[in-house]
């Protein structure tokens, strides 16, 4: 029986699972070609044993894991790899050690020597005759790089059309091996062809999710360009249409930017008296409570003259009862003044020592007068010490671009992201706009107060920081960018017409 052998593939064209299953077939019905025993091809029973085998490993890893030792205890190679092909190169995969260095080169060249020229590669060539047309340097350098006496390199053909070929896997057997012969080198690229697609699903299934999106944008770009490359008239109208509906339909304007946080309500505490401070409690930045002690100022010379005006008043009272019991009327008076006088003072002086004490008027957060540096530091009466915010009500002030503040108004809504959360938008409404503006970073702003609208995070302080919007208007979109152009133009016209 006469063989035949053909192979549709060349050296630009994609290798394709078809070139291969008719080469094995033609092989097969053409018979062996006379030869000594040689290596054994894999049964129908063991391939599909190892298809559910790698089908139902848990991961790319595993499988290739579970082919590399099924490959080398079917063929008794003593090394096998497996090479990944994309982009025009060949990546070892991590199924076998690496060896580094020219040896990894040696492994990849030969893979890329089968794929380059679409066809399973044997070397040495003495029982393959037809094999003597292609070319096998790379796997004759590979079986000599890794001390063997043959290498073989299996193709995993593509999954498509116009896709390229999925990798390659390369086998190197000891001196004492038999060599292959065409039927079995066949039979083994046929198994190559069975297990490509599981591969590649199993690939593809191990893909990161940005891989995933990646390929569902190029397959939708594809299907797109083919259907708009016979119709361009659909892909003009498409993105006319898209342009227009942009650039008419009324988006929300908005007007804002940058914002601050503080308490609705704050209380600033002083120093009653001249003094000293003695003890600090808290801190800014600490949450306080209604009535909490917050710093303790000296009171050692308020004491001293408690006891001046207690010490005349008990001499006043005395002084008042011997004139009394001397029925002298005026000296009686004269020490009733006296003593009413003494009592005055002495009932400030303890409403003074009352007042060392620098308490909380509410429950809120410290947020200035940093005392711990200053322990023993005197102080005047008057001096202010600390300031105090209440957290059961917040405001926000806007800082607006005098440009826009005309068209702000109270009871617009808007938003809030602050520098601490900058994926929470907190909802507020403009309460009152500042009629004085002010010089911010060389321009002139509004002071536009706002309130939330919802419950609060707990992580809100005041003196956060953020940007805020105020929605203003509903606008087309074109006329929400070209407005500050319009405006300009339309000043400077005035100004130069007059």
């Amino acid at each position: 029986m006469m063989a035949c052998r053909i192979v549709f593939m060349s050296r630009s064209t994609p290798f394709q699972p078809t070139t291969i299953v008719l080469h094995a077939a033609f092989r097969l019905a053409a018979g062996p070609e006379p030869a000594p025993p040689r290596q054994r091809a894999p049964a129908v029973g063991e391939v599909d044993a190892l298809c559910q085998t790698l089908a139902a490993q848990g991961s790319l890893a595993d499988s290739l894991h579970q082919l590399s030792a099924w490959l080398q205890v079917q063929t008794g190679a003593t090394q096998v790899r497996i090479g990944w092909y994309a982009h025009g190169q060949v990546r070892l995969t991590t199924s076998e050690p690496a060896s580094g260095g020219s040896q990894d080169e040696a492994w990849q060249a030969a893979m890329s020597e089968a794929i380059d020229q679409g066809m399973a590669l044997c070397a040495p060539t003495d029982m393959l005759p037809h094999m003597a047309e292609w070319v096998t340097r790379a796997q004759a350098q590979l079986a000599s790089a890794s001390s063997g006496a043959q290498a073989c390199t299996l193709i995993l053909p593509a999954m498509g059309p116009h896709a390229h070929p999925l990798g390659a896997i390369s086998l190197v057997w000891p001196a004492h091996a038999d060599s292959l012969d065409a039927t079995t080198l066949d039979a083994w690229q046929a198994l190559a062809t069975r297990i490509a697609p599981l591969l590649a699903w199993q690939q593809r299934a191990d893909q990161p999710w940005w891989r995933h999106l990646l390929t569902a944008l190029r397959l939708a770009r594809t299907r797109w360009q083919s259907r708009t490359a016979t119709r361009p008239w659909l892909s003009a109208s498409v993105l006319s249409l898209a342009l227009l509906v942009l650039l008419i339909w009324p988006w929300t304007d908005d007007a804002g930017g940058h914002a601050r946080i503080e308490g609705a309500q704050q209380r600033v505490l002083v120093a009653t008296t001249d003094g000293f401070i003695k003890q600090v409690h808290a801190q800014p930045g600490d949450r306080v409570k209604a009535n909490q002690v917050l710093a303790d100022l000296a009171e050692q010379d308020l004491k001293l003259e408690r006891e001046k005006w207690a010490s005349q008043a008990a001499q006043q009272d005395n002084a008042y009862a011997a004139a009394m019991t001397r029925a002298d009327r005026t000296e009686a008076a004269l020490a009733m003044s006296r003593l009413e006088e003494a009592q005055a003072q002495l009932a400030l002086v303890d409403e003074q020592l009352q007042r060392t004490q620098l308490k909380a008027p509410f429950d809120g957060v410290l947020i200035q007068g940093d005392l711990t540096q200053a322990i023993g530091a005197p102080v005047k009466q008057g001096d202010t010490l600390m300031t105090v915010a209440s957290t059961s009500r917040w405001r926000v002030v806007i800082d607006i671009d005098e440009s826009d503040v005309a068209r702000v108004h109270p009871g617009q809504t808007g938003a809030i992201a602050l520098s601490a959360l900058p994926w929470d938008t907190l909802p507020l409404r403009v309460v009152r706009i500042t009629p004085i503006a002010k010089q911010t970073d060389g321009r002139n702003v509004f002071e536009v107060e706002a309130e939330f609208t919802a419950p609060v995070p707990p992580e809100v302080r005041p003196g956060l920081m953020g940007q805020a919007k105020v929605h203003v208007d509903r606008t087309p979109l074109i006329w929400s960018w070209l407005r500050p152009v319009v405006n300009r133009i339309r000043l400077g016209a005035w100004s130069w017409l007059g």
